[in-house]
């Protein structure tokens, strides 16, 4: 870490700048990641990126500030984030780190159903284009869901990837003839929602007070079960968390999806995050997309 702008960021936070103990922590692949003791006992997260990543760090502070204006998911606060050409620096409130029971998890897919049923406009897009991992995620806006996942996501990623040469020509063909098929595979108007945007396990930390929080988002607002697909996708979430959301949102009045088209919007947005996964490290990701999209095809009737 950069001493010079990690102190200039405490200042700007308001904090005393005076370390007396500094902690590596988890979780720092691509940004360095420390936990800081200050002079005046208060404890700190301070995450600090390189020049050429710096804007990615003032991404997930103001997706971060986003979240938490919801007044839903729990997430930690930012007290202040600066990019200069040194780099960047943000520094965070600490969570500290628990265990979560089943009533926990519960409670957690509540506050997520929440955070989707809190209003967000009309358009599906963000404010501003961000990244998913390393990769560009581009957020311009849209009236149609659709044309949002052609142009932005699935889209996206297989103009990446055909760039990279790191598809074969019949997995390229599986992901264009989803592309095509989006139209029968996803609603034209669901309810806009805030999105975290990358709800792996790794981003949700159940904290010492029974709560779990979420960290890292990529925020966009489109259809609330992308998050779910993301979370089913990777595993670490318990059914109770699911069960948590669906209550809440059949609570709310959220009619019930049923099972078809609901495997289908799942399967769409989980392309998305292979793909990406794709893009960044290629292995078999490319193969674990064409097999997901000829299931695609087959739900969209061929």
């Amino acid at each position: 870490m950069s001493a010079s702008l990690v102190d200039a960021a405490l200042r700007l936070a308001e904090l005393p700048h005076g370390i007396l103990e500094r902690q590596s922590m988890s979780g720092g692949c691509i940004h360095s990641v420390e936990r800081l003791r200050l002079a005046d006992r208060t404890v700190v997260v301070v995450k600090q990126a390189r020049p050429e990543l710096a804007e990615m760090l003032v991404e997930e502070a103001d997706g971060l500030a986003a979240l938490r204006a919801t007044g839903t998911v729990r997430v930690p606060g930012v007290l202040g984030v600066l990019s200069d050409e040194r780099g960047a620096a943000m520094v965070l409130e600490h969570l500290a780190r628990g265990r979560a029971d089943g009533a926990d998890w519960t409670r957690f897919g509540r506050d997520l159903a929440a955070l989707h049923l809190h209003p967000a406009g009309e358009l599906y897009g963000f404010d501003c284009d961000n990244h998913l991992g390393t990769t560009l995620q581009p957020n311009a806006w849209h009236d149609d869901w659709p044309a949002f996942n052609a142009s932005c996501r699935i889209g996206h990623q297989l103009r990446l990837l055909r760039e990279r040469g790191s598809l074969d020509a019949a997995q390229t063909s599986v992901v264009e003839a989803v592309v095509e098929r989006l139209p029968a595979l996803l609603p034209a108007r669901p309810r806009p929602s805030l999105l975290h945007g990358d709800l792996w396990s790794g981003n949700a930390l159940a904290l010492d007070s029974g709560v779990v929080a979420v960290i890292d988002p990529a925020p966009s607002i489109g259809d609330g079960l992308a998050d779910l697909a993301m979370m089913r996708l990777f595993g670490g979430f318990p059914p109770a968390c699911f069960a948590g959301y669906f209550a809440a949102m059949s609570e709310a009045g959220e009619p019930p999806i049923p099972p078809r088209a609901l495997q289908a919007r799942i399967g769409a947005y989980q392309m998305y995050h292979v793909l990406n996964h794709a893009t960044i490290f290629g292995g078999g990701y490319g193969a674990q997309a064409a097999a997901l999209g000829r299931d695609l095809v087959a739900l969209a009737g061929g």
